[in-house]
């Protein structure tokens, strides 16, 4: 089977993306011309986490509907899943609703619902310090939708095109879901972050799933992937795109239907071409590659669920400690801060509090023939 050493660095820059981002909003540096329009656009970093799982988590359950191999056992699937992402964020979450002022008056109801990843599902505000979990509650809904999602797929069989069509249909469905949503649901709600208006990223991953796969069509992509420089550059531009008011306001206020999807288009559309050139032909053709499998990145992609996980409880301790109000400027500074910070702790938190946690998943399959490097990155595929 394929190995994709890539994309560990592909998961840690998405990763940096999120702080970045974040860090920009908070000292108001989005509002600074054109260098803060890229900055407000670095929520970029999510389009890139749900493709690379949509394809990383998919493609094995693909490959056995091809090969007629039996599809990977549920509970183990689940148990995966929540063995990878429950211990660190439970961690997160107790320490955040204990530590951050801003959470003393939490209810129970706040505390449930944020503990099961369920709070974007309730009409009220999220805790502070974790507001950029809304999008693990949305990886986590397509990481229970995966298994059903894929037999619908494979129903009469696998088939490139046919796995395609069926991803089209849904992710259009999504899009429609996103756009009549403001009409549906009360002000206030966290409708706009549920799965449905997220699936186009989400399954054009696993449409690249299907055509890696596939061994004539990965033969075919092969020879394109080879050039890097184009995939990227027209990433690149896709992107510049997007940080044009063509995909809606810096900030948070509501984007009309047509910005909306601009955004999710132009977003879904630069995480694939950045990815393409990643997962089909040699994996370690060229120094750029050869790089991005190398030590330091495979660091930041190891880490990048904890920094994930971490850096808003960070920047907003940070900005107190440092008399910093919000939307006042010190980007610099708070970045500085917040990044080393967060870097440190999701070291240790690989080391100390996911590591024991990660010993303890199942095994691969034998029985599906993955590759255990492969299997080793799949079973990273979130943030």
């Amino acid at each position: 089977m394929t190995r994709f050493p890539t994309l560990d660095a592909v998961r840690g820059a998405g990763a940096l993306m999120v702080v970045l981002t974040h860090c920009a909003f908070n000292t108001g540096r989005i509002n600074d011309g054109w260098t803060g329009a890229v900055l407000s656009r670095l929520d970029f970093g999510v389009a890139l986490f749900f493709v690379v799982s949509g394809f990383l988590l998919a493609r094995p359950r693909l490959e056995a509907g091809r090969t007629g191999a039996p599809q990977p056992g549920l509970l183990g699937y689940l148990r995966k899943r929540a063995l990878r992402i429950l211990p660190l964020y439970w961690v997160v979450v107790v320490a955040a609703l204990l530590i951050d002022p801003a959470n003393r008056r939490a209810s129970l109801a706040d505390w449930i619902s944020t503990l099961t990843l369920t709070q974007i599902y309730r009409p009220a505000p999220l805790a502070s310090s974790l507001t950029q979990m809304w999008s693990l509650c949305t990886e986590v809904a397509f990481y229970l939708m995966l298994p059903v999602l894929v037999r619908v797929l494979l129903i009469g069989g696998f088939g490139v095109r046919r796995v395609a069509v069926r991803c089209a249909a849904l992710s259009i469905l999504g899009l429609g879901f996103g756009a009549a949503a403001p009409l549906l649901f009360e002000p206030g709600t966290h409708v706009g972050q549920w799965l449905p208006v997220y699936l186009p990223w989400f399954l054009g991953g696993v449409v690249l799933a299907a055509l890696s796969a596939d061994p004539h069509a990965s033969k075919r992509l092969a020879a394109t992937s080879r050039d890097l420089t184009g995939w990227w550059t027209l990433a690149l531009g896709l992107f510049a795109l997007a940080c044009s008011d063509l995909a809606g306001p810096r900030l948070l206020v509501p984007p009309t239907a047509w910005e909306a999807l601009a955004k999710s288009l132009l977003y879904g559309g630069a995480a694939l071409c950045l990815v393409v050139p990643l997962v089909f032909g040699d994996q370690l053709a060229g120094p750029v590659r050869r790089w991005m499998a190398g030590p330091i990145p495979t660091w930041l992609g190891d880490i990048s669920y904890g920094v994930f996980c971490i850096h808003m409880l960070v920047l907003v301790m940070a900005m107190r400690l440092l008399n910093v109000e919000v939307f006042t400027g010190h980007f610099t500074l708070v970045l500085a801060v917040t990044l080393s910070v967060s870097l440190v702790a999701a070291t240790l938190s690989r080391r100390f509090v996911e590591g024991p946690f990660l010993r303890l998943k199942p095994k691969p399959s034998t029985r599906l023939s993955i590759d255990p490097a492969t299997t080793a990155t799949a079973s990273n595929a979130d943030h």
